[in-house]
C-alpha cells in the first residue's frame, strides 16, 4: 500500500478552464492550501543575476548572437561523407547514419535553429498583477520583500501557451511519496480523472500521487495516462530514455500546441502582505522519480513544427548548446512540463531500485498498442488513434 495517507493529504485547488482569477472577497480569502503548495514549490531565497534573466523569454539566436558558428560545408565534413560511400573505407560502416553525423559530430549545425529554440523563463519568478500584466522577479515570488523586486510588462502574454507565445517550460508543482516498490510496469495505460477505481488494485497506491498533479478541474471524469516504471538499477545505467529529447512528435503530434499552457496566479495586495491566486495547469505532463538526480529538465522549449529540428521520436540532442543549464530533479520532485520541453534521463550513481511517475493530461491523440499497457477498467476516448508496430522501427 502507498505511505501516503489519503484522508490527511491537503486537497490540491482545481480550477475549471472558465474560472476567473481568484481575487479576496469581503475580507476574506481562501489562500492556505494555495500559499503552502506555492512555499513547497517556490524558492524564495534563491536570487537570480537580473543580466541572465532580462533577455527572457527568448530564442538562443537573440542570446548567443555572434558566438553561433554558421554551417559551412567543411572539407573534414566532406571527407566523411565520402567515405560512408566507399566499400573501402571503415567510414563506411557509418552509412545511413550521417544524419547522426552531422547533429553529433558536428553539433556546431544547431546553430540554424537557434531562432527555433527558445529558453524561457523559471516559473517561480514569473506571476500576474492584479490591475494586468505579466511580472517578473529576481528573488522568487514569496515574501513580502520580494514583491517590490519585480517588473511588470503590461503588454507581456499572461499565459504561456505554444511556442510563440511561450514563456515556461516546466514548473515545480509539489512533493510525492512513492509507495513501496514491486516491479510494477505499466506505460500509458488509460485511466480516470479522480476516479481511483479506474486503476488496476496494484497501481491504487499510486492515485495519491495522481492526485498530488494540479490538473484541471475539466479532466475530472475524462482518460489520462499513467506510466509507473520500477526497477532495479546498476550503477552508470538509466532507467529511462537517456539523450535530450522532448515528448513531440508521437502521441502529441496533432494537438494543437495552444492546448497545452501554464498561467500563473494572480497577486493581490492585502493588508501588509500579498497573496496569490493559484497558478493554472491546462494539459501538460506532470513526472517524479524516487531518485535524486536521475532525471534533468530544461528552462527551454522547441518548436516542434520546424521541419527536421527533431527526429521522429523528438530527440534533439544537437540543440544541447542552445538550451542553458539544466536542472536535475530530487527525489519525490513532482514537476509539470509541456511537450515541447527538452529532458533526459540520468545514469544512477549508485544501483538501487528506481521509481518513475509519469501522468499524461488527456490531450493525446495517437496511442502505441505495442509499447502501451492496455487497461479494462478505462477504455481509450473514441477520438484516440491506436497505432500497431514497432514505433522505433524505422520505415522506408
Amino acid at each position: 500500500m502507498s505511505s501516503n495517507n489519503e484522508d490527511s493529504q491537503p486537497p490540491i485547488y482545481r480550477v475549471s478552464r472558465s474560472d476567473p482569477p481568484r481575487l479576496p472577497i469581503g475580507g476574506s480569502w481562501d489562500h492556505r492550501d494555495i500559499s503552502d503548495n506555492r512555499r513547497s514549490a517556490h524558492p524564495r531565497d534563491v536570487c537570480i543575476d537580473p543580466s541572465k534573466t532580462s533577455l527572457l523569454p527568448t530564442t538562443a539566436d537573440v542570446i548567443y548572437g555572434d558566438r553561433l558558428e554558421k554551417f559551412q560545408w567543411s572539407g573534414t565534413l566532406e571527407t566523411i561523407f565520402a567515405g560512408t560511400r566507399d566499400e573501402n573505407s571503415p567510414l563506411s560502416a557509418l552509412r545511413e547514419h550521417e544524419g547522426t553525423i552531422v547533429r553529433d559530430a558536428f553539433s556546431f549545425i544547431g546553430s540554424q535553429w537557434a531562432a527555433h529554440v527558445k529558453q524561457t523563463v523559471p516559473a517561480y519568478l514569473v506571476g500576474r498583477s492584479d490591475f494586468g500584466g505579466r511580472m517578473q522577479f529576481n528573488h522568487g515570488r514569496i515574501g513580502n520583500k520580494n514583491w517590490s523586486r519585480r517588473n511588470i510588462d503590461v503588454n507581456a502574454e499572461t499565459t504561456s501557451s505554444g511556442f510563440e507565445d511561450g514563456f515556461v517550460a516546466y514548473a515545480r508543482v509539489g512533493e510525492v511519496e512513492f509507495p513501496k516498490p514491486s516491479n510494477r510496469n505499466v506505460n500509458m495505460m488509460p485511466f480516470i480523472f479522480g476516479d481511483k477505481d479506474s486503476l488496476p488494485d496494484d497501481l491504487q497506491c499510486y492515485f495519491p500521487l495522481i492526485e498530488k498533479c494540479p490538473y484541471m478541474k475539466d479532466d475530472i471524469g475524462k482518460v489520462g495516462y499513467l506510466t509507473v516504471h520500477e526497477s532495479y538499477v546498476d550503477i552508470g545505467e538509466a532507467q529511462r530514455r537517456e539523450g535530450l529529447h522532448i515528448e513531440s512528435p508521437g502521441v502529441f503530434s496533432d494537438v494543437d500546441a495552444k492546448s497545452t499552457a501554464f498561467t500563473p496566479g494572480v497577486e493581490h495586495r492585502w493588508g501588509m502582505g500579498v497573496f496569490w491566486g493559484p497558478d493554472r495547469y491546462d494539459g501538460g505532463i506532470y513526472m517524479a522519480s524516487s531518485v535524486k538526480g536521475t532525471s534533468k529538465i530544461w528552462d527551454a522549449l522547441v518548436d516542434s513544427t520546424v521541419p527536421g529540428i527533431v527526429d521522429r521520436h523528438g530527440g534533439c540532442e544537437h540543440l544541447r548548446g542552445l538550451i542553458g543549464e539544466g536542472t536535475a530533479l530530487d527525489a519525490g520532485e513532482l514537476v509539470w512540463f509541456t511537450d515541447m520541453t527538452p529532458h533526459e534521463a540520468l545514469p544512477q550513481k549508485e544501483s538501487g531500485f528506481r521509481q518513475f511517475f509519469r501522468v499524461v493530461t488527456p490531450s493525446v491523440t495517437h496511442w502505441f498498442a505495442d509499447h502501451s499497457t492496455a487497461n479494462p477498467k478505462a477504455p481509450l476516448p473514441s477520438n484516440v488513434n491506436i497505432v500497431r508496430g514497432n514505433k522505433f522501427e524505422s520505415k522506408d
